[in-house]
């Protein structure tokens, strides 16, 4: 009888299409798979007030459009209420969107040709324990008017982006996150949209660490800035180039700038650089190591560690050209899948030139 995938996850990655999500056995309770692409990535950095971001409410119809980048977010309005989008798409709304991506990756084959099953089901006190929030009434009856929320929030949303694979161009036009959501039996209910489901399951793949959820939301930068360095951390070409564990100053504060104010924005203000750029990116980083996830320090391109003279007159001129040297904790040995992965393409360009 053949056995059936274990959370997704194959045994021995040489004999099954899923050689992308492998983890090996000791890391599955740190880690799991999730499917990314670059529309999904870009919603992470969404901003109703970064300095790169267009919004625009229509007086009429109350439709909020966000485009940042080549990504164009529309939100229909709730219950009619023009405007009424502010903190839309917070912590707690993408971290229940990457829950249920994990499910999503959890039930389905990568890059499988079959129509993927888009629709996952979360046990409630599940997510609240993955959440790391204590399974008590007052908890479970606050939790559950916020994933609420969060799940109409999705509903209402829709994506537009411009991707780019190789020599070819492809646009992804008004595609729907969800079709259908719910709280049903105690059980979280989604069913991702065939589109979006089909483009997840054809993209990429990061490892995603569990402990990233029960980030605390007041702190909001953590966990944009810990998803950051993950995605990072998991390309396989950054890997090959040993570049996955250093990321410049410049990339962490552009990919946070909903909470992190831009360098204009400071300097039309208080000015106080340190107190509202330095400080709060550093104290994102530290929750991070605090909670077990990274460690991380400042360092030059290159890896090379900061001079005397950088060290005794740390200010923003000389933060903002600097890089975040840092590992992830307990990561999952990729060894072995990037082997057979190499062993897999020398194969297909062979069958290809022969």
């Amino acid at each position: 009888m053949k056995k059936k995938p274990i959370e997704g996850l194959i045994a021995s990655p040489e004999k099954t299409q899923n050689i992308d999500i492998y983890v090996p056995r000791a890391d599955r309770g740190k880690y799991r798979p999730m499917l990314q692409g670059t529309g999904t990535n870009q919603l992470t950095r969404i901003s109703t007030r970064g300095k790169e971001s267009i919004v625009n409410v229509n007086g009429i119809t109350g439709v909020i459009t966000i485009t940042k980048g080549t990504l164009k977010v529309t939100i229909e309005p709730e219950n009619d209420v023009i405007g009424a989008f502010t903190k839309i798409f917070d912590v707690s709304t993408h971290k229940l969107f990457d829950a249920c991506v994990i499910e999503l990756t959890k039930q389905n084959h990568y890059r499988s040709k079959t129509e993927p099953n888009a629709a996952v089901v979360i046990s409630l006190e599940d997510y609240m324990k993955l959440c790391g929030i204590p399974l008590t009434k007052p908890s479970k009856d606050k939790i559950r008017r916020n994933v609420k929320t969060d799940l109409d929030t999705l509903l209402r949303t829709r994506l537009e982006w411009t991707e780019t694979s190789g020599k070819k161009t492809k646009d992804y036009l008004n595609i729907n996150i969800c079709s259908s959501v719910g709280i049903k039996n105690g059980n979280i209910i989604l069913s991702f949209t065939p589109e979006i489901a089909r483009y997840l399951v054809n993209s990429y793949v990061m490892q995603y660490p569990i402990g990233l959820l029960k980030i605390d939301e007041r702190n909001p930068n953590a966990y944009y800035i810990g998803k950051k360095l993950l995605q990072h951390y998991s390309i396989d070409n950054n890997i090959q180039k040993d570049t996955a564990n250093i990321i410049s100053v410049r990339s962490l504060l552009e990919w946070c700038e909903d909470v992190i104010p831009s360098y204009e924005e400071v300097m039309s203000g208080n000015r106080h650089l340190d107190d509202r750029i330095i400080t709060p990116l550093e104290n994102a980083l530290t929750s991070l190591q605090t909670t077990n996830l990274i460690t991380w320090e400042y360092c030059n391109s290159k890896k090379t560690p900061l001079t005397d003279e950088q060290l005794n007159n740390l200010n923003y001129y000389i933060f903002i050209d600097l890089y975040i040297h840092f590992e992830v904790n307990y990561f999952p040995n990729q060894t072995q899948r990037l082997k057979f992965k190499k062993k897999r393409t020398k194969k297909t360009y062979r069958r290809k030139n022969p």
